[in-house]
């Protein structure tokens, strides 16, 4: 047999499970999953085993259905365990895939809509008012007020017509915002209240003079600088200075120093003059 030089090689087919045997347990039913358990998506065909509860892909969708065979632990391992029970059962495809996707739209949208976009600010801190803007500070307007009022008695008229938020056990999403315009309202108010109290506390409260709070403490002052100046050394303390030396340390050195330094500066000046 002739062989040429370069044979061709068959191209790597894809992986499928190719068995006939099927499980003698009772099919699985897909309308009994619930909606996060099943996949209809066409060709990625899945659900939860019910009998280790792993994702396991569903053959022979244009035939007859069914889970293929899967390992329930230790999976991609030297030893695994097979998933008898649930390997190679019937599957009875009852749902539609488009109802299925509807189904996950509005399970998804269900879910968004619970968590809240609101965003709920921390109240700053007040700051006091100073004292000589005291006289300027005001007290609620009567703007904020009769709004204040306003936002009470739509409240109270909704509560007698609305018979979610008449029993006062819960709200209505109308409801629950009156409330909550009517509660920012009650808050500016008593904010205000707030701030004109504590401008007039602060105002009402006795000056005292600065002559009168430097006689409290002088005496601990002056006992305090005593005690500390004498521990510091003569010549160290903080209103004394250290005495400018007048003479060198070592005279000898000093004077070689300079004898050296008048003969390198003679040089210099030689051999600029000589250039």
């Amino acid at each position: 047999m002739s062989t040429t030089p370069v044979m061709p090689k068959a191209s790597k087919r894809r992986r499928k499970t190719r068995t006939k045997t099927v499980s003698h347990r009772p099919p699985i039913i897909a309308s009994s999953l619930a909606v996060n358990e099943l996949d209809l998506t066409p060709g990625k065909e899945h659900l939860v085993c019910p009998e280790c509860f792993t994702w396991v892909p569903i053959t022979g969708m244009l035939g007859t259905p069914k889970l293929v065979p899967h390992h329930r632990e230790r999976a991609e391992t030297g030893a695994p365990l097979r998933c008898t029970a649930g390997s190679n059962r019937h599957v009875v495809i009852d749902v539609d895939a488009v109802a299925w996707g509807d189904k996950v739209a509005e399970a998804d949208a269900t879910a968004v809509g619970r968590r809240s976009g609101r965003v709920n600010r921390k109240p700053r801190t007040v700051v006091p008012t100073p004292v000589h803007r005291v006289a300027s500070v005001p007290g609620p307007s009567a703007r904020l007020l009769a709004a204040q009022t306003r936002a009470r008695d739509a409240v109270n008229e909704h509560r007698t017509v609305c018979g979610v938020c008449k029993t006062g056990r819960t709200r209505c999403p109308v409801g629950r915002e009156l409330e909550i315009r009517m509660g920012h309202t009650d808050a500016s108010v008593r904010l205000a209240h707030e701030q004109r109290e504590s401008a007039l506390r602060a105002a009402a409260a006795p000056s005292i003079s600065r002559t009168k709070q430097w006689r409290r403490v002088a005496g601990d002052v002056t006992r305090v600088d005593d005690s500390r100046r004498a521990l510091v050394p003569a010549g160290r303390a903080v209103a004394e200075s250290c005495g400018v030396p007048l003479a060198p340390r070592h005279v000898k050195a000093h004077e070689r120093r300079q004898a050296e330094l008048g003969k390198r500066y003679a040089q210099q000046k030689a051999a600029t003059t000589a250039a």
